[in-house]
């Protein structure tokens, strides 16, 4: 049971959409990245994926990159985008209705270690059935990228806290990650461990009102 809780805070990877790493590691793979599992990770990256994620890279910066880490000139920017967004396998239709829902009762808030290959699909009228991006669905979105630190980095969750004037002790957050929740555990976060395919709406239900 959750007490006094007035604001949700939710990751977005194994949390809103559904990921499968395998689908990512074999999209890097085709564009010439043989050992892609050095970088990748449902939860932190690492190198200059971990750079791009946490805004040490731009877009640009990262294309070059990637093509230098690949040794091929001649992969697009648009090929290496849907490299990164084949992480992504879907959003159940109930999550979108159950956001905008929350939002009536609650200061809704969205957290993700991302990136800007990312964020082109999440802003875009192709994130939602109703065409609506993901700045639709959230109070705010705190991506890693803007914010220059990724989770489980204490500076990010302190940046939230300073920004948005929440409470920890009043927010309820969602990960798939122990070590991101365990971080904001120790700044007074409520905190829940999610599995991606179980429904949300049965755990919400456990908030005391």
């Amino acid at each position: 049971m959750y007490k006094n809780i007035k604001n949700l805070l939710f990751d977005f990877g194994g949390v809103i959409v559904s990921l499968d790493k395998k689908n990512a590691l074999n999209a890097f793979r085709d564009l010439g990245i043989a050992n892609i599992e050095e970088y990748l990770n449902e939860f932190r990256q690492s190198g200059i994926f971990l750079e791009y994620e946490e805004g040490k890279l731009d877009a640009p910066q990262f294309y070059k990159a990637l093509r230098e880490l690949a040794g091929n000139q001649d992969i697009t920017e648009e090929q290496i985008d849907l490299a990164w967004q084949a992480f992504a396998i879907g959003i159940p239709d109930y999550k979108y209705k159950m956001l905008k829902e929350l939002r009536k009762s609650y200061n809704v808030y969205l957290l993700s270690n991302t990136n800007p290959s990312m964020a082109k699909w999440m802003y875009s009228e192709d994130f939602s059935p109703t065409k609506e991006p993901i700045d639709a669905f959230f109070d705010k979105c705190y991506l890693s990228f803007e914010i220059g630190h990724a989770k489980p980095e204490k500076a990010i969750y302190e940046y939230i806290i300073n920004d948005s004037g929440i409470n920890p002790a009043e927010t309820l957050f969602f990960d798939d990650g122990e070590a991101n929740l365990k971080a904001a555990q120790e700044l007074g976060f409520q905190t829940y461990l999610t599995d991606q395919n179980e429904d949300l709406t049965k755990v919400i239900a456990q908030i005391e009102k």
